[in-house]
C-alpha cells in the first residue's frame, strides 16, 4: 500500500533518499518521488525533462505503516508522515491504481501525443489515452495539461506532459 510523506517543496528527492536510509529496509518496498515527463525549451530547442507530480511529497509502498512512522521520528523536521486525523493512513485502492495505471515502472508519467478534434480531446499515445476525461485545461504552446487526480479522498490538480498534434474543427 501507498502511503505520503511531506516534505520540504523542492527537495523531495533529498528528503526521499535520507527517509530511505532512516527506515528499516525489511519494512518497505520503495520509496518513490512520483514524476512526469514534459518538454521544455531553451535556445529554440525542445528538450525533454522531469518533474515533480506532487511538489512537496513522495511516496513509501509498505505494508508495515508503524515501524515506517516510528523511524520517520529521526527525520522529522524534514519529511512528516500525511495522516488523516492523527493516523498514517494509505492513499485509496482506486487512488493507487490510478496511478499506477499512468506510471511506468520507475513510477514517471511518461508524455502523451494526440489532437483536439471539434473541441474533445483524443489522446492515441502515452499514459493518458484513457485519461481523456480527467483532462481539466490543456497549454498547446508549453505541452502541458492539468488534469484532476484523487489523492486521500481529495481532488487535487496535477500537471502531466501532453503534445496537442493538431486541432481539427470539422
Amino acid at each position: 500500500m501507498w502511503y505520503v510523506i511531506q516534505s520540504l517543496n523542492g527537495d523531495e528527492m533529498n528528503v526521499c533518499e535520507k527517509c530511505r536510509q532512516a527506515v528499516p529496509k525489511d519494512a518497505y518496498r520503495d520509496f518513490f518521488v512520483p514524476m512526469y515527463v514534459c518538454m521544455r525549451r531553451y535556445q529554440g530547442v525542445w528538450s525533454k525533462e522531469q518533474k515533480v507530480l506532487f511538489p512537496g511529497y513522495f511516496f513509501i509502498d509498505t505494508e508495515q505503516p508503524e515501524v515506517v512512522e516510528k523511524a520517520l521520528s529521526v527525520v522529522a523536521r524534514i519529511a512528516k508522515p500525511v495522516c488523516v486525523g492523527k493516523q498514517f493512513v494509505p492513499i485509496l485502492e482506486e487512488e493507487q491504481d490510478f496511478l499506477e495505471d499512468m506510471m511506468d515502472a520507475s513510477h514517471i508519467i511518461q508524455m502523451s501525443t494526440g489532437n483536439i478534434i471539434n473541441g474533445e480531446f483524443d489522446i492515441y499515445e502515452g499514459p493518458l489515452q484513457e485519461k481523456a476525461a480527467y483532462l481539466k485545461r490543456i497549454d498547446r504552446h508549453k505541452r502541458i495539461a492539468e488534469m484532476e487526480v484523487r489523492l486521500l479522498g481529495k481532488p487535487r490538480r496535477v500537471r502531466v506532459g501532453l503534445e496537442i498534434v493538431k486541432k481539427i474543427a470539422v
